[in-house]
Order: C-alpha cells, then sequence, then structure tokens
C-alpha cells in the first residue's frame, strides 16, 4: 500500500500528502529541523536540537517550539500524531511515512540483481538530486556536519544504482547513456565512469561532445593530483585521426526579456507609490528614512531597488548601492566599502573605511557620518543596500552611530531583506527591533503576485505561451515567472527553474558550462582574471565562455566582474556540481586565496567562505584564523570569537601535527578577542601545545605558544614564571628562521623590561635583533616596543617616545591591537614620569579610543585611570581617580595598578592629602614588593619618607632599607633628594 504521506529530501524538499505537494514553512532552519527529525526518528532531547540549528537567538527553546508546530501542522492527522514531545525530548514516528532517501536505500541494499532493469530505472529516475538541495546551513556546525554525512550517504546510493544500471546495460548504448552521464555528474573524478562515457559517445558518432568529456575527464585527474590509469586515454582511441574538434559555439541567443524589462514591475503599485513618494519628499525632510522591503527570493526586492535608483538618478540625487553576500558576513563596514568604493572611490573615508589605513572603529563611524553630512549638504542621499540579510554587524553599527549622531540628516535607506534568512542575524534584527521601537523605520513585506497578475506578466513577457500553466507551478514568483516563462518561449518544458538552468546549460558547450560551473562556486566575486586562474583555461576561451553565458541571459556584466541573472541562478547552476566536486572546487579556490590573503587582508573573507566549504579541516581553519584577524583588525571582537568558536570545532579532525598549530593560532585569537575565563587553565594549555609544537618541529608555533603564556602570567603577576617562558620563546626561536630568530630575541627582551629583570640581557638581546633585522630587511613591532621600554627605564624619555611612536604605527598598521594599546600605554606614561600631565591627557585619548573597542580586560579601566591621573596632575581634582583605581584594582592588573598608585600618592602629597597617599604608597608598596619591581619599591619608600618626615599626628613607618641600583635613574634621582648618600653607603656596605 502506498504511503499517504510522503517526504522527498532528495533534491529540494518536500512533504506531500495524497500526492499533492504542501505549502512548506519559509524558515530553513525548520525544515531542516523536519529532515533531522524524518531521518533519524529516535527521541532527541530538546536541549540537543536547540544546539543543533538555535546557537544565536535569545530564546532557542522558543523557537524550536515554534518548529515543531509548524512541523506538526504538515505531518499530523487529527487521528495520528506523528510528532511525539514532551518537556524533554522530541521525536518522529515516521513508521507509515515513505521517505525517498530511506527508499533508495532499501532498493540498493537489498539484492539489486534479482530486481528488474525497469524497476532499477525508474529508482533511477524516482531518486535523483543532492540531498536538501538549497538547504544550506554552514553557521549551524553541527547541523552543517550532520547534511555533509547525508549527501555523502545519498551519493554513495545513487552511484551504486546507477553503476548497476550502466553494468546491465551495455548492450543498449543509447539506452545506458542516460545513466553513465548522470554517474559521471555525481562522481566527476571517477576516470573508469567517465571512460566508459566517452567511450559511449564516441560509439554514437558524438566524436565532438567525447573529445570534450576525455578533455575534462584529465582535467578532473590533474585538479586533485591523480596521475589516472590511462582508461580515459584507451577509451578516446577510437576516435579517428583528425576528428573530435569541438563544436562550434552556437550562436547567441538574445538578450534576456526579463533583463530588459527589470523595472516594468507588475502588481507592485502601493510599494512603487510608496518608494516614489519618499524620494520626492526627500528635499524638504528633516530627518533620515528608513524603508526595509521584506520577502522571499525572487518575489521584486532588487528590482524595487532598481527603480528606486533609477528615479533618484533621475532627480540629480547621490546615489549610494551595495548589496551584502553570504560569503562576506565577516568582512567589516563590507556593504558600506562596496558602496562608497563605487560612487565616491576618492573621497578620503572610502579610503578608511577599506581597511587601507590603521584606524578604530570609532575613526571609521566618524569618517562615515563625516561624509554623509558632507555628501547631504550638497543634495539628496539616497542609499540602496540589498540583501541585508547577510549584512556584517559593523555595517550596522555604523548605521546606527550615523542615526545617533546625524538625526537631522535628510537622507533615505531603502534595504532589502529575504524574509527567512533575515531571523538568522541576531545585529540586523536587534536594528531593526531598535529601530522599529524608536519608529524610525517603515516595512514592507512583498506578498507573492496572484494567478492573473501572474498571467499578465507572463503574457507580456513571452506572447503565446501557456501562461495559466506556467502561473500555477509559479507560487506568485514573478521571477520563476519570467524565467520559465522564457524557458518555454525557447523550447523548454518551463517544469522548474533547476529544469530551465540545466535546459540553458544543455546548450552549452562543455567547456562553457565548466566556466559556468566554477562562476557559481565563486559566486558573486566573479572576474575574468579568477576564471581564467581557477578553470586553466586560456583567457581567449574563458571570454567566450562568458559571452555564451551572456548570450543565454545566465551571466551579466556586475560592479564585481560578472554576476549571475539571480542568485536563484546562481544556485541551480551550483547544484549541477556533485558534492564531491563542489569540495574540491571551494578547495582550489581557497588555496588561491590563501596565497594572496597574508599579504591583503581583504581577501580574509572569502578565505573563510571556501575554506569552510572545501572539506579541508586544516584549510577551513587557517580560513577562519585569517577571517578573525581582520575582524580584530577593526574590533569585531564578537564575530573574531564566533569565528574562533567554528575553528574549535574543526581542529579536532586533524592530524597532530597541524591540530597543535592551528589550536596555537586559534588562542591567539581568543586571547585577543577577550579576556580568559581561567587564565591558569589557559596558561597551562598554552605551555603544552607549545611542548607539542615542538616534537613536531613546528618552531614559529612553539615560540608563539610560550610567549602568549609568558604575556598572560605578566598580567597576573606571575613574574619569574612569566620571564621563564619568555626566555624559552626565545631559545626556540634561535633554532627556527631568522625572522623568527629576530622576532622571538625581540619579543624576550620586551618581556624582560616588562618585568623590570635582568634589562642588560634585555638591551643586549633588542642590539643584537636589530642588527639582524637591518640586514634581513625585517620589521618587527615588538623590537621599537622593546627598545622604547628600555630607554624609558634609562631615563632617556625623548628616545623612548621616538621607539614607541614606530612600535604604534608598525601595530596599527598591522591591525595588532593589543601591542598597537601597549605602546601608546607607555607613551602616556613617559608623559606622566616627565610631569607633563596636558600631554598625557592628549595620549589617553588614543588609549580610551582603543581601549573602549578591546576586549573587557584592564585595558579600558587602565586608560580612564590614566585620564583621570592626568586631569588630577593638571587641574588638581581627583574626583574621578578613586573610583578609576578601583576598576583597575577589580581587574587585577598588579603592574599598572602599583603604577597608578605611586603617581595618584605623589599628587596626594603635594595637595596635602596624607591619609590618602599613606594609604595609596602603602599599597602600591606592598603589590611592588610582591611583583619585585625595584623601581616602585623605591618610589613607594620615597612617598612614605616623605610622609614620615612631614607628618605631625602619624608617625609613618620607616622605609627601612632599600636597593637603588636595580631602580630606573628617574627613580633613584627622587630618592637622592631624601636619602643622604652616606646612607645609601651604609647599605651598599652591608650587601656587600
Amino acid at each position: 500500500m502506498t504511503a499517504d504521506l510522503s517526504l522527498r529530501v532528495l533534491g529540494d524538499l518536500k512533504v506531500k500528502r495524497g500526492g499533492v505537494a504542501l505549502a512548506l514553512p519559509p524558515s530553513r532552519k525548520t525544515r531542516g529541523l523536519l529532515a533531522y527529525l524524518a531521518l533519524d526518528p529516535r527521541n532527541h532531547r530538546r536541549e540537543q536540537l536547540c544546539e543543533l540549528l538555535w546557537e544565536i537567538p535569545d530564546d532557542p527553546r522558543g523557537a524550536l517550539r515554534w518548529s515543531l508546530s509548524k512541523i506538526r501542522k504538515l505531518v499530523d492527522d487529527e487521528d495520528r500524531p506523528r510528532i511525539h514531545a514532551d518537556r524533554s525530548t522530541v521525536g518522529f514516528d515516521t513508521s507509515d511515512v515513505a521517505i525517498d532517501l530511506c527508499q533508495l536505500e532499501q532498493l540498493v541494499s537489498g539484492n539489486l540483481a534479482a530486481v528488474p532493469t525497469d524497476s532499477l530505472e525508474a529508482g533511477s529516475e524516482a531518486f535523483q538530486g543532492g540531498f536538501l538541495a538549497g538547504l544550506e546551513l554552514p553557521d549551524q556546525s553541527e547541523f552543517h556536519t550532520w547534511c555533509i554525512g547525508q549527501r555523502e550517504r545519498a551519493q554513495r546510493l545513487q552511484v551504486e544504482l546507477l553503476g548497476c544500471l550502466a553494468e546491465r546495460l551495455l548492450d543498449d548504448p543509447p539506452r545506458a547513456l542516460v545513466h553513465v552521464e548522470r554517474l559521471v555528474g555525481l562522481s566527476p573524478y571517477d576516470e573508469p565512469a567517465r571512460a566508459r562515457l566517452v567511450s559511449l559517445l564516441r560509439e554514437q558518432g558524438r566524436k565532438p561532445e567525447a573529445e570534450q568529456h576525455y578533455r575534462l575527464g584529465l582535467q578532473k585527474l590533474q585538479e586533485v593530483g591523480d596521475p589516472g590509469s590511462g582508461l580515459l586515454q584507451k577509451a578516446w582511441r577510437g576516435a579517428s585521426q583528425g576528428a573530435g574538434q569541438a563544436r562550434p559555439a552556437e550562436p547567441a541567443a538574445q538578450s534576456s526579456p526579463a533583463a530588459a524589462a527589470a523595472h516594468d514591475l507588475v502588481g507592485r503599485d502601493d510599494e512603487i507609490g510608496l518608494l516614489t513618494s519618499l524620494v520626492e519628499q526627500l528635499p524638504v525632510a528633516t530627518r533620515p528614512s528608513l524603508l526595509l522591503i521584506r520577502g522571499n527570493p525572487g518575489l521584486g526586492k532588487s528590482a524595487l531597488l532598481q527603480l528606486t535608483a533609477r528615479i533618484a538618478r533621475a532627480k540629480g540625487y547621490g546615489i549610494l548601492k551595495a548589496s551584502a553576500f553570504e560569503s562576506e558576513q565577516v568582512r567589516p563596514f563590507a556593504v558600506w566599502n562596496d558602496a562608497l568604493r563605487r560612487a565616491l572611490p576618492d573621497n578620503p573615508a572610502s579610503r578608511l573605511l577599506s581597511g587601507g589605513e590603521p584606524i578604530t572603529r570609532d575613526q571609521a563611524f566618524a569618517a562615515l557620518n563625516d561624509l554623509l553630512c558632507e555628501e547631504v549638504g550638497k543634495r539628496p542621499v539616497v542609499i540602496l543596500f540589498d540583501d541585508v540579510q547577510w549584512c556584517d554587524e559593523s555595517s550596522v553599527s555604523a548605521l546606527h552611530y550615523v542615526l545617533r549622531v546625524s538625526a537631522r540628516q535628510p537622507f533615505l535607506l531603502v534595504a532589502a531583506a529575504r524574509e527567512t534568512e533575515l531571523r538568522d542575524n541576531a545585529a540586523v534584527q536587534a536594528a531593526v527591533r531598535d529601530l522599529r521601537q524608536n519608529r524610525l523605520l517603515q516595512e514592507v513585506r512583498l506578498q507573492p503576485l496572484s494567478a492573473e497578475l501572474l498571467c499578465e506578466l507572463i503574457e507580456r513577457e513571452c506572447p503565446g505561451v501557456d501562461a495559466a500553466r506556467l502561473s500555477e507551478q509559479c507560487a506568485g514568483n514573478p521571477l520563476l515567472a519570467r524565467e520559465l516563462a522564457r524557458a518555454v518561449a525557447e523550447g523548454g518544458s518551463g517544469e522548474s527553474l533547476a529544469e530551465m538552468v540545466h535546459d540553458r546549460m544543455s546548450r552549452l558547450e562543455p567547456g562553457v558550462a565548466e566556466v559556468l560551473h566554477w562562476a557559481a562556486v565563486l559566486s558573486p566575486r566573479i572576474s575574468l582574471n579568477t576564471l581564467v586562474q581557477v578553470t586553466g583555461q586560456e583567457r581567449e576561451l574563458v571570454e567566450r565562455a562568458v559571452e555564451a553565458a551572456e548570450g543565454q541571459g545566465i551571466l551579466h556584466p556586475g560592479p564585481r566582474g560578472f554576476r549571475f541573472a539571480h542568485d536563484l541562478v546562481a544556485l541551480g547552476v551550483y547544484q549541477q556540481l556533485s558534492p564531491a566536486r563542489q569540495q574540491v572546487m571551494h578547495r582550489r579556490v581557497a588555496e588561491l586565496l590563501e596565497e594572496e590573503a597574508a599579504t591583503d587582508l581583504s581577501l580574509a573573507a572569502d578565505l573563510a567562505h571556501h575554506a569552510t566549504r572545501s572539506g579541508d579541516p586544516a584549510l577551513a581553519v587557517r580560513g577562519l584564523v585569517s577571517a578573525a584577524r581582520l575582524c580584530l583588525r577593526f574590533y569585531a571582537n564578537d564575530d573574531a570569537l564566533e569565528l574562533y568558536r567554528k575553528g574549535q570545532e574543526l581542529v579536532a579532525v586533524l592530524d597532530p601535527c597541524d591540530r597543535v598549530c592551528l589550536t596555537l593560532e586559534l588562542c591567539d585569537v581568543r586571547m585577543s578577542a577577550a579576556p580568559l575565563e581561567d587564565w591558569r587553565a589557559a596558561v597551562e594549555e598554552y605551555v603544552a601545545l607549545a611542548e607539542q609544537a615542538l616534537d613536531c618541529g613546528a618552531l614559529s608555533h612553539a615560540r608563539l605558544g610560550y610567549q602568549m603564556a609568558s604575556y598572560v602570567r605578566w598580567m597576573h603577576g606571575q613574574w619569574s614564571d612569566a620571564r621563564r617562558d619568555s626566555l624559552q620563546a626565545e631559545r626556540v626561536a634561535r633554532a627556527g628562521s631568522e625572522e623568527a630568530h629576530i622576532l622571538g630575541m625581540a619579543e624576550a627582551a620586551k618581556c624582560l623590561v616588562l618585568l623590570e629583570r635582568d634589562l642588560p640581557q634585555a638591551d643586549a638581546m633588542a642590539m643584537e635583533a636589530g642588527a639582524l633585522a637591518r640586514r634581513a630587511g625585517v620589521q618587527c613591532q615588538a623590537l621599537p616596543t622593546a627598545l622604547g621600554l628600555l630607554r624609558y627605564y634609562e631615563g632617556r624619555m625623548e628616545d623612548a617616545v621616538d621607539h614607541l611612536e614606530e612600535a604604534r604605527t608598525l601595530c596599527k598598521a598591522r591591525g595588532d591591537r593589543l601591542n598597537e594599546y601597549m605602546a601608546s600605554e607607555y607613551l602616556a606614561v613617559v608623559e606622566v614620569e616627565r610631569g607633563d600631565y596636558a600631554a598625557a591627557l592628549d595620549r589617553c585619548q588614543t588609549l580610551l579610543e582603543i581601549g573602549t573597542r578591546l576586549r573587557e580586560g584592564s585595558e579600558y579601566p587602565f586608560a580612564c585611570a590614566m585620564q583621570a591621573l592626568s586631569r588630577y596632575g593638571l587641574e588638581g581634582d581627583d574626583g574621578e581617580l578613586e573610583a578609576a583605581i578601583a576598576a583597575v584594582r577589580t581587574a587585577d592588573a598588579k603592574q599598572r595598578l602599583t603604577f597608578l598608585l605611586n603617581r595618584a600618592a605623589a599628587l596626594d602629597i603635594q595637595h596635602g592629602r596624607h591619609e590618602q597617599a599613606l594609604a595609596r604608597a602603602s599599597e602600591a608598596l606592598e603589590l611592588a614588593r610582591l611583583m619585585e619591581r625595584p623601581s616602585e619599591i623605591l618610589l613607594a619608600r620615597v612617598a612614605l619618607e616623605q610622609l614620615r618626615r612631614g607628618s605631625e599626628d602619624t608617625e609613618p613607618a620607616e622605609p627601612g632599607e632599600f636597593d637603588e641600583g636595580a631602580a630606573a635613574p628617574w627613580a633613584r634621582e627622587r630618592a637622592a633628594t631624601l636619602f643622604p648618600r652616606e646612607r645609601r653607603k651604609t647599605h651598599d656596605r652591608r650587601r656587600s
């Protein structure tokens, strides 16, 4: 008996009841949940399902309940509930549900030899398509991993079925050819299958196609580094000499009617009226206007944006226009960058936002706001952003900043978003909620067109086709209606978008189709140069292929080189590739990008996208690390942490050496992005990883591990251990490359100075590193930092400022925000030490700008405290200082706290606040002794001696003996004014 309820997971997800397809929920996560429950019908814990699909929302359990309510409507009957759920578990009873993948497995796992050929062919027809085609959730790593496994399972079963048919139909070549073509499509790197296809084509007199597949097969083997077994050559040898030339390209078809009439919208009169009104009112507006157009793909969102641009352009308005892309959600300020690069490429703000110049996040926001104010002052400005469901967090934050700072600037922003994906972008969702609550946002939800309107559209586009039949198949989608109508007019069946894409691709030569497949992998960043690189074909051939694709209305010129007519068309072309082929192609692109991203961080987002889809986990992690460092450069710390977490999920499957090295790189990202929850455990992990890296011979990564451990220990007061780890890092670096040796010595010198230990050794290391760096032409930001700190402790303040300025510039240019902060911190410290509090206050502005965007460590509290200390020294007002010092104390930054306490105590004494000075100097002395910091010990004792001599009511404790030899010259100078030379000599004799 045929099941009344059936579920199709091969190809597009479909649920049928009595043979009639049901409308599915728009949420991709809900559809993914349905497939997951159906193919694993045991009871699942709710927590596990939430982790599987809802990592981002505030209420994952609520999202799960909502999805289950939608699924119940599809699969439950009044007297037959199939979804069983209680407070802790969820299950799907599929005992009477026909699931195509399960049926395929049942067919293949049985005795195939006993199954009639007609039944096998019927199964081949029924069980086509990739698993959950088009249902991509790459950000949900566990679900994505499960999908990959199911796709491999489905492909394995389909290959086995097709292979059986190919063997059985050896004596019937025309009938076998259909199945062998499908087999090659699923297994493009299977040499025997392609050889059989070449033989079948040649036997039927289709020699040009046979040659195309022969050459394509050789190219595929080359892609995966397989020399081949010679089967392809043997299959091709039957071709006659001089035959087999590629068929001439078919005449280019007329350009797409849909493209010519892209703005002739049907059934959108209300939306057009609203947009026209907003554009016309802009010259007299007194505040920004924001409109969000929401809807599913193909309903006309992009066409409405294009129409808005035409109206605005006709009125002479300024236009900023860009699209967000799924592959670039980690590229900071992506949509603003693209819009400004296109409209105002020479504007300074455009260069600042592109990352070409080192700036803080606040500076980027301010530059954008200044630019908009400048442009609005010249003429009305319309901003058009498409596909904002993929907008990056920094672009959304920049918009928020502009709206907050320039609430009276009259510009119009029109954004379009896909309804289903929008709810998966937490940053955009938060912005929409905020704008909606503040009544700054208008929203339009595009609905599917009625059957009558679709018929009108179809008849206008392609007169004479069966508009009524096509309108029923299009479910109100005008893009689909246009494309299917065109396909019918050109001789196709017009059954589906996938069939239409397949039909158009079949008219192209195999070489052209191959270029289009690469274009679909590269989309949206498709350029001729990249296509030439990845395909390995001559530029002339690639250009001809692109022209042929343009003629078929598949590709169009775009701002990035070329673009597909629509994302749905790109997806259709992409889905023609087997999962294995997709992975190989993404890997090829990622490997090319990896070389370039080392010197061009703007490519890091593309690298992460292709690497994560490459099937190569090591390459994927390297891509995620590069993208995370790009995020850190723009203070997008939350994005960097998310990439770190994705990388952590992938490293477990790597071989030991790759796992160790890439884990260290991920830990470096993690340490820069947020405070460590358990710093002691982190330090132990870094040292253990460094030891393992030594075992693997990965010296540069071993140095990184020891250096990270040293830095964390220094931050938390483990001075001796920090010194030990830093010197170990330097010893490891000596055995590495010259550049690693220079970096290791410079880092070790910096660490010794920060610890105020072994300063002569630190100076020698810095001098040697400097000499090697000059000889090798290497720039190392740790070197000027170390030299600047050394000159500070020597009392050579002007030299210290020069070196620290150089260090700050290098760190800023490289996006090394933590070390940029350190260089800026000591520039402010130098000014305080010189008593120039006005200059120190200026330096504090930079500290605050960086500190407010860095991870939640002691950096921002210290910046606030330095600002309060500088104001105290400049104005004599310490009203904010105590609270600021308390925040540094809470952050457990002992070295920074000691510095603040000693300098504040000195100012307290100047202003006669002796009781406060006593408390601060006493705490500073205790901390300095704990850290064994001679300069700070000496300054605390100087303050206590001053208080002892000037006290009338209280006798502070006698400072006692002191060792001034290891202290900085400026500390010894202050001590010399209080402690007589004879006393110091006495102490020196006691030491001897």
